[in-house]
């Protein structure tokens, strides 16, 4: 009887329901991409509401970025640099179906 209630009590209980996992982050509006974590480094370029980009590292309030495709403000794809986390939304992978 008291392995029965000890295998009970370290049994797993039922999965929590799995999340999506973040696919990148998507700016929420005028974001300046500059040269460094800090508003007195070199603006390197806009990014623009939609706009995606990959994080690659973070210091303090601000996310070391990549540009995930063309801007519709002209930073090419590809363009590294830092940006503050207020102005992303993470945005969750889809699976394709078949």
């Amino acid at each position: 009887m008291l392995t029965a209630v000890f295998l009970a009590s370290v049994a797993p209980g039922p999965a929590a329901p799995a999340r999506p996992a973040p696919c990148g982050y998507e700016a929420d509006g005028k974001v300046r991409l500059r040269g460094g974590p800090g508003d007195s480094r070199t603006p390197l370029g806009l990014l623009r509401a939609g706009d995606t980009v990959t994080v690659s590292g973070e210091s303090g309030d601000w996310y070391r970025v990549s540009l995930d495709g063309r801007s519709r403000s002209h930073p090419r794809a590809g363009t590294e640099g830092w940006a503050e986390k207020r102005h992303f939304t993470p945005r969750a992978c889809t699976r394709r179906s078949g």
